[in-house]
């Protein structure tokens, strides 16, 4: 499957109803397609289904609920550009299929990175699993290296509980000063953490995808 069927006028029909979508300040967060108004995906489509891009696009499922996904993540302003973005960032003709692997590992690698430093039990465990999973994700389909990946994969099951818990602990970490706070200050300070650590990630991911997307097929 080639990106947009390899034919720049089906990239340029959909750029411009993205952009009519957008010029008419119809593109929205939390909502499918109503009304005219949408998400990335629905004022993309002019419908809410995910299994269309194939056929419509020429991009694979996973790709286009990796970008609802990410644009359902950014800060509001922030998620109509990324649509406009990402559909002229894939370029015509690409096989987006090889997105995936090495956007799944830059994403494993900042998880390593925010574990730098943490001397707690349960980072050394976490740094095993994330580094395992990606070990798994980069030995494709050679014998040997998979064989390898297999067992470091069985480590990061095992330690997949204690990955959920350096998970919150970096998403809350913006919090820990309002801790000693009044009790009914606390949720508040926590779910402000939480949505800035949200949107700093899903910030991450856009660019780590758009970057990695404007290689292929250029």
């Amino acid at each position: 499957m080639k990106a947009y069927h390899n034919d720049p006028a089906v990239k340029a029909k959909y750029e411009a109803r993205f952009a009519r979508h957008r010029a008419a300040d119809d593109v929205i967060q939390g909502q499918g397609y109503d009304g005219g108004r949408g998400c990335f995906v629905g004022c993309t489509l002019q419908g809410y289904d995910h299994s269309r891009f194939p056929e419509e696009l020429g991009w694979p499922e996973w790709l286009a609920r990796l970008a609802d996904t990410v644009f359902e993540g950014l800060p509001m302003e922030e998620a109509p550009q990324f649509g406009t973005d990402l559909l002229a960032a894939v370029n015509v003709g690409a096989n987006l299929e090889a997105a995936r692997v090495p956007f799944l590992v830059a994403v494993q690698q900042r998880n390593l990175a925010r574990l730098e430093g943490n001397k707690e039990p349960y980072a050394k465990q976490c740094r095993v699993a994330i580094q395992g999973v990606i070990d798994y994700l980069s030995a494709g389909e050679q014998p040997v290296q998979r064989e390898a990946a297999e067992s470091a994969r069985s480590a990061a099951e095992s330690a997949r509980s204690a990955a959920r818990s350096a998970a919150r602990s970096a998403a809350w970490s913006a919090a820990e000063s309002a801790r000693s706070a009044a009790e009914s200050a606390r949720s508040a300070a926590e779910s402000a953490a939480r949505s800035a650590a949200e949107s700093a990630e899903s910030q991450a991911q856009r660019d780590i995808l758009l970057g990695i997307l404007r290689t292929l097929g250029a």
